[in-house]
């Protein structure tokens, strides 16, 4: 008896010890601040290793990655510049090997690769304002299942309801909005900061109260990895083309479940599609298959590639439904321009309006956040 009391106790004190250190485990405790955003909006961050050689800062808040600077007790650091409204990526190169912020829990994934990040505002209403979370009414963001008939399997996507849904009656506008090639059904509301944008802009006044639904445009991808049972496997170079095709066929499926599921705005003067990359050419290939379907399309550094203009052809029957907006915004820089300069040759041949964006910057988030802000503040007006 006396044995299994002292066992016991051993058994106890193990487990007591193993919960003690998971809950440490968690804890983000290293009592350093970084990334620590100053008075002047310059930004300093810090990682403590006395062991390490050598500490590089790779940030899209910089033009090039930079060493940090090692002090007597092993901490390194480094101070930007003041920097423009904005969110900002980064990650440190420790010897070689990259590795995260320990001292900052907000992380995000761009297909499979982590990477911290921070948001800056340096004046109110700025980009970075408008990706920041502020005391305002907020919408709620939904997980959803729904079937597809016209690919034979259940998929996800996320859907996003504005402030005051859940009360009365009212029926909404909807935004479809498309990810890029690699992504899924939580780009736009995680890197995108899609929610945040809409809750700032409905709030401000600046767009209508609307229901995004941010569906995942990969076809043989249900879902976003550790959702569903299959394999989450990133887009390729061979499967792009297909892509597009497959989610063309299958679009029609998740209008209905919308459209059955949430209280929506009857008719195309309430619905519009945009996308990015990916997104961006699978959302001018619905306007040409579904002329009569959007009344608004927003197209961020993507259409469909054509060897020539008059492969546009199809965008004949979208302009005979007068879109209320049809939406181009690149950057300079951005390889997609290309596609982008042939379909606006295209529109300017034709006479059909258009509005066309040309920002600095190539095939970037920092851009296609921006585009989401100029889009959504002009539709369902």
């Amino acid at each position: 008896m006396k044995t299994l009391r002292l066992f016991s106790a051993i058994l106890l004190a193990v487990l007591a010890c193993g919960i003690t250190t998971a809950q440490q485990a968690l804890r983000i405790n290293t009592g350093i601040v970084s990334p620590e955003i100053n008075p002047d909006k310059s930004v300093t961050f810090r990682y403590f290793n006395p062991a390490a050689d050598a500490v590089v800062l790779s940030s899209d808040c910089l033009s090039a990655d930079t060493p940090m600077t090692k002090d007597a007790d092993g901490l390194w650091s480094y101070t930007t510049e003041p920097l423009k409204g904005e969110l900002y990526s980064y990650n440190f190169v420790v010897d070689g090997q990259r590795v995260l912020d320990p001292s900052n829990v907000y992380m995000k994934r761009d297909i499979a690769l982590w990477v911290n990040y921070f948001t800056l505002s340096a004046e109110p209403y700025d980009l970075g304002w408008y990706y920041e979370v502020h005391d305002t009414p907020h919408g709620n963001v939904s997980k959803v299942w729904y079937n597809s008939p016209t690919l034979g399997k259940d998929r996800h996507m996320t859907v996003y309801t504005p402030a005051g849904y859940e009360k009365g009656d009212k029926e909404y506008p909807v935004l479809y909005l498309l990810h890029g090639s690699g992504g899924d059904e939580d780009a736009w509301s995680d890197l995108g900061r899609a929610v945040q944008i809409l809750d700032n802009l409905i709030a401000e006044g600046k767009a209508e109260p609307m229901i995004c639904v941010m569906p995942n445009g990969v076809y043989y991808n249900q879902a976003a990895p550790g959702v569903a049972v299959n394999m989450f496997q990133p887009t390729t170079e061979n499967s792009r083309s297909s892509s597009t095709k497959e989610v063309e066929e299958s679009f029609p499926d998740i209008i209905n479940y919308i459209e059955s599921n949430y209280r929506v705005a009857p008719g195309r003067e309430n619905r519009a599609v945009a996308g990015l990359s990916m997104g961006g050419r699978q959302s001018c290939a619905l306007s040409m298959r579904y002329p009569d379907k959007f009344g608004y399309v927003g197209l961020f550094s993507g259409s469909v590639p054509p060897k020539e203009a008059s492969e546009f052809a199809a965008l004949d029957g979208v302009f005979a439904n007068s879109p209320k907006l049809y939406w181009i915004g690149v950057g300079k820089d951005d390889g997609a321009k290309r596609n982008s300069d042939v379909l606006r040759a295209y529109l300017d041949e034709k006479g059909y309006p258009h509005e066309y964006y040309e920002s600095e910057g190539g095939h970037i988030w920092r851009n296609w956040r921006d585009y989401l802000i100029r889009f959504s503040s002009q539709i369902f007006k």
